[in-house]
Formats: C-alpha cells, sequence, structure tokens
C-alpha cells in the first residue's frame, strides 16, 4: 500500500506557458519530493501548458492534473485541487515563484514541531528576473514579512504567497478559499483560520516573488479591486475579533490606538511615509484602518459620541465608505437608545 504524501502543493495555471516547466522542475527539486504529491489545475489555459504538463505525466507518479474548459478564480482552481490532495499539509505553488530546494522541509517541520500552529510562512526575495532559481536570484530585495499578529493582519496580508498549512483546516474545520474572490481569497482565509488557530513567522527567505519590470502582477494592476475586495471583508473580522476580547482588553487595545487619532492626519501620513524608510521597525498601521478600528473599538465599549467623533474627523479630510458606513451604523444605534 503507497505511503500518503506529507505535502500536497496545489498549482494553478492559466496563460503561463513560459513558467510551468520551471514551475514543475523547481518542485520536483524539494529535498521532501519524495514526500510529496503535486496537483496541477489548468484552468482553462489559452496557451500551451498542457503540453508541457503531459510530459511530466509520462514520467511521474506523485503528479495528479486537472483540466477545466472554463477559467475560474485561482481560489475555486485551489479548492478543486484541495479536494483530490491526500496531503497532510498544503502548499500552494505559484507558477512564477521559485523556491529554495530545502523550503518545503522546513516549511512542514515547523509544522510538525508546532501542533497549536496551523499555517507557517517564510520572509521571500523579489526578483523581476522570469524562471530565475533561487540560487541563482539577485538576493537585494526581500520582503521581510511581520510575526504572527492578528491585529496587524486586520490591516493588511502579512503571509505573502508561500505559505503551508494543515489539511484538517478544510475537511475537518470546513474552511475554505472564497471562490468569488479574485485577489484576496488567500488574506480572508488566513484570517478566518486565525480566529481559532496560531500562525508562525520563520524569519528567513524561503522562495522568491517574481514582479516583473512594469509590475503587471494582477495584485498590483488593480489596486482599486484589491482595496475593494478587503474592504468587503475585514470589518466583519474586525467586529468577530473585538466580540470575543474581554472588557479590559478592549480597553487596552483602546490605549494603543485612541492615540493616534489624536495626531493631525497630515502629520499622521508624513508618519507612514517614513515607514518606507525603515522596513525593519514597529509595523505602521494604515490611516484608514486606524480610524475605523478606533470606532469599532470604543463602538464595543458603549462610547458612541467618542466613535461617532472619529468618523467625523476622518471624513473631513479624507474619503472612505467604510467609514461612512460605521458612521450611519452609529448614528441607528442612537437612534434607538
Amino acid at each position: 500500500m503507497q505511503k500518503k504524501p506529507l505535502v500536497s502543493a496545489i498549482v494553478s495555471t492559466y496563460n503561463s506557458e513560459k513558467f510551468i516547466r520551471g514551475k514543475i522542475e523547481d518542485l520536483l527539486g524539494q529535498t521532501i519530493i519524495e514526500k510529496m504529491e503535486i496537483i496541477i489545475v489548468n484552468s482553462g489555459s489559452q496557451q500551451n501548458e498542457h503540453e508541457i504538463i503531459k510530459e511530466y505525466l509520462d514520467k511521474y507518479n506523485n503528479i495528479k492534473y486537472i483540466r477545466t474548459e472554463e477559467r475560474e478564480t485561482i481560489y475555486k482552481a485551489w479548492n478543486r485541487g484541495i479536494k483530490i490532495a491526500e496531503g497532510e499539509f498544503i502548499t500552494n505553488a505559484n507558477t512564477d515563484d521559485r523556491l529554495r530546494k530545502d523550503a518545503y522541509e522546513i516549511l512542514s517541520k515547523a509544522l510538525n514541531e508546532n501542533p497549536d500552529v496551523a499555517l507557517v510562512y517564510a520572509d521571500q526575495y523579489v526578483t523581476n528576473e522570469p524562471n530565475k532559481p533561487f540560487a541563482d536570484v539577485n538576493k537585494k530585495k526581500i520582503e521581510r514579512l511581520p510575526d504572527f499578529n492578528y491585529v496587524v493582519q486586520l490591516d493588511r496580508c502579512i503571509v505573502y504567497s508561500q505559505p503551508m498549512w494543515r489539511a484538517s483546516l478544510h475537511f475537518e474545520d470546513n474552511i475554505w478559499f472564497d471562490e468569488n474572490l479574485e485577489i484576496c481569497g488567500d488574506h480572508k482565509f488566513e484570517l478566518q483560520i486565525s480566529l481559532k488557530y496560531r500562525m508562525l513567522h520563520l524569519n528567513e527567505a524561503l522562495g522568491t516573488f517574481y514582479l516583473d519590470d512594469k509590475k503587471n502582477n494582477k495584485s498590483h494592476i488593480n489596486l482599486e479591486l484589491v482595496a475593494k475586495e478587503m474592504h468587503s471583508f475585514t470589518t466583519s473580522y474586525m467586529r468577530t475579533y473585538l466580540q470575543m476580547l474581554s472588557h479590559a482588553e478592549k480597553e487596552k487595545l483602546l490605549k494603543k490606538f485612541f492615540i493616534y487619532t489624536k495626531i493631525p492626519i497630515p502629520i499622521f501620513l508624513v508618519l507612514i511615509k517614513a515607514k518606507l524608510f525603515f522596513p525593519h521597525k514597529k509595523h505602521v498601521f494604515l490611516l484608514e484602518f486606524t480610524y475605523l478600528f478606533t470606532s469599532l473599538i470604543l463602538e464595543y465599549l458603549n462610547r458612541y459620541e467618542d466613535a461617532i467623533n472619529v468618523c467625523h474627523k476622518f471624513l473631513n479630510r479624507r474619503k472612505s465608505e467604510r467609514i461612512k458606513e460605521q458612521l450611519q451604523n452609529l448614528n441607528n444605534i442612537k437612534k434607538t437608545d
């Protein structure tokens, strides 16, 4: 009887012909390849990935292949692949990213050694050289990701593109990727699982993230969609998180955030920009998040007037649909009191 794999790597491909061979070779070069399966989902690609993938299917028995007629979101493709995965751990393997040869060995070891951790992630090098193996890439530009902190995660995605997580999140906890999202489904997935479980950051670079010279990556060319998708779910997770805290914990959180709403907004914006020049310093929360989250904390502490004033202060200087909605919600609460 064949032993089940330790790791299932899910590869979704759509019009990635120039990357797919390098991606497969990159995965086959992992130090624990004998403990892995590779699941490729060809999501209605119009290019020639199918013929390239077929070459590997004839040679390797640890590669599974699904081909759909219609193009689907990357998260639907990932869910499709995960449903046939047999590994104890799951990872997404983007076609244009590359890995250190021992990346999956290190990530899976971290999960094995930390049973309370549901997902593990590491730093990445950024490159504009396509199909460059990890060993050969210029290692000057690194994305140093923050250690796991749920509040920071409410502000922005902190995991990036090469995490590994427990398959039980899907098959026991019934947590899946939101197939209606195009860009931020991994962020929503991570927020959902970390309401219940811990995530772990490894302070070393285990892979590369490809960013072409013109920054044509989907998450970079459509920043409006990124913001729209994030805003569609992050506020509800802020509320869920605050509901889980005790009164004393909310008061402690308020002390941390309320002070920032006292800083004039132009000065606050200068501080945020200064963070770009100090990438290893403490996380600086984005302006809109700071005001929205502060207002929500005040709401849950029944300090409605203060919560309303925070919203007005922001909206007097900037636009925000989320804060407008929060202000309307607060006014409705006051009317019913």
